[in-house]
């Protein structure tokens, strides 16, 4: 980095590098931001088990024709289905929310990354022209 320095003023160098390196590593967090978001509310997983049981409940049914016992199974396991299906809908609509607003959020410091040499250079000059006059 100090050749970059020899060759270049600082401001040069510093642009150079907010548009290189500063950049790719800008994207390198947001891409790890929205890994983590996935990652966190496990949408994979979700998708694989969206129609399976609540933490894997139910009745498991031990043979024999007993009316009583096949119905108390089958409301049960269904009951536990439900309300998998249920939680499991209310954390990927929850996850998903999460994930536009990092998504939106990492697009809006995208933008103000692009123009804070612009900023920083502006607001240099007015606050000089501030203390002016």
């Amino acid at each position: 980095m100090f050749e970059v320095y020899e060759r270049d003023s600082f401001f040069w160098a510093y642009v150079k590098w907010h548009y290189s390196q500063g950049l790719r590593e800008l994207f390198g967090v947001a891409h790890n931001f929205l890994w983590f978001v996935g990652h966190f509310f496990s949408f994979r997983l979700l998708f694989k088990t969206w129609f399976a049981p609540w933490k894997r409940l139910g009745e498991n049914y031990s043979g024999g024709f007993d009316l009583k016992t096949i119905f108390s199974s089958l409301v049960v396991n269904s009951l536990m289905r439900i309300a998998g299906f249920i939680s499991k809908t209310v954390i990927l609509i929850v996850g998903f929310i999460a994930y536009i607003l990092v998504s939106i959020f990492t697009l809006f410091i995208f933008i103000i990354w692009i123009f804070l040499p612009a900023i920083l250079l502006g607001s240099f000059v007015l606050a000089v022209t501030f203390f002016l006059i």
